[in-house]
């Protein structure tokens, strides 16, 4: 199953702001119940953060393109 997600759309229903401060993800990719792929923006930076239900790890780090 590959499905996208609206973060735009979610942060409106969660009453989320629209700039939540320095970082923000701009892309996710479900691998399998509860672990995904997760780019983020920060720092002038694009991070590839792997989520599983043990946490948080960078599998990589490049340029904003």
């Amino acid at each position: 199953m590959n499905a996208k997600i609206d973060f735009s759309r979610l942060q409106a229903a969660l009453g989320w702001p629209r700039d939540a401060g320095p970082a923000r993800i701009v892309q996710s990719l479900s691998l399998g119940p509860g672990s995904r792929l997760l780019v983020v923006e920060f720092a002038g930076r694009q991070l590839l953060i792997g989520q599983a239900r043990g946490g948080l790890v960078q599998l990589g780090e490049g340029a904003l393109p």
